[in-house]
């Protein structure tokens, strides 16, 4: 069985809709979404109805819970003041933005979620599984991931959050982060995704990457005046320590 998991897809409809398209191209059985639904991007509204509308399921991203729960902040790391700010701006737009209806469904989105593929344990969260905003990078020690994976027990663990695609083997454990939807990479146009093919006694975890009208949204944005570097710039690396009792 194939299943494709998807995440920060920062109100960027036309990154979703090519990279449901793929999906459905490649013939996976069932996808997933580890949340930010919302935020950064022009199209909060449509994507959150096209997510609805397929029945996708999905865990609430730190966007999703703060623009819901109308909080002060995102608890986003930001590479600057002026990036901080335009976030602000952002979540404040993408607030006032979204109808009634689809902020009380991100509010009941739940922020883990669990599912058996095929025998296997599939866990999905966005950050971590302390919190929304903790950034589970690439270069981590493995003794982190080993934590995690000992005191769960899944077999799969699929996360966001940082944006960044990449796969980790602890154990019997496969740690899987599957890139964004819709924030590119730097010098890209293309939206990632993960594609797990999970068998007897074989995980298989591929990364797709998919072109889209990247220019189209920019215009969206520029007419809505939100800056661009909110799906441009990815999120610092530097910027939040890992929750303490994680990191020791």
């Amino acid at each position: 069985m194939r299943i494709a998991v998807i995440g920060d897809v920062h109100a960027n409809l036309p990154a979703l809709t090519a990279v449901l398209d793929d999906v459905s191209r490649v013939g996976a059985d069932a996808t997933f979404c580890v949340g930010d639904i919302v935020g950064r991007g022009p199209h909060p509204n449509e994507v959150v109805e096209l997510v609805r509308r397929l029945d996708i399921p999905s865990v609430q991203g730190n966007w999703d819970e703060a623009v819901a729960m109308d909080r002060d902040s995102t608890g986003t790391a930001w590479e600057s003041l002026e990036g901080e700010q335009a976030g602000e701006l952002s979540m404040r737009w993408t607030a006032d933005t979204l109808t009634d209806e689809h902020k009380a469904w991100l509010r009941q989105v739940p922020v883990h979620g669990r599912t058996v593929v095929d025998g296997r344990s599939v866990s999905f969260f966005h950050g971590s599984l302390v919190r929304q905003t903790e950034y589970l990078w690439s270069d981590r020690p493995s003794r982190f991931f080993s934590r995690i994976a000992s005191e769960e027990g899944d077999d799969v663990f699929c996360f966001g959050h940082t944006h960044e695609a990449h796969h980790r083997v602890v154990g019997q454990a496969h740690l899987v982060a599957c890139g964004s939807v819709g924030c590119p990479d730097p010098g890209t146009a293309a939206a990632t995704y993960a594609l797990i093919s999970i068998g007897e006694g074989n995980i298989a975890v591929a990364f797709r990457s998919v072109e889209y009208d990247l220019a189209s949204v920019l215009r969206d944005m520029t007419a809505l005046d939100l800056p661009h570097d909110l799906l441009l710039v990815p999120p610092p690396r530097h910027a939040l320590p890992l929750h303490a009792s994680l990191s020791a």
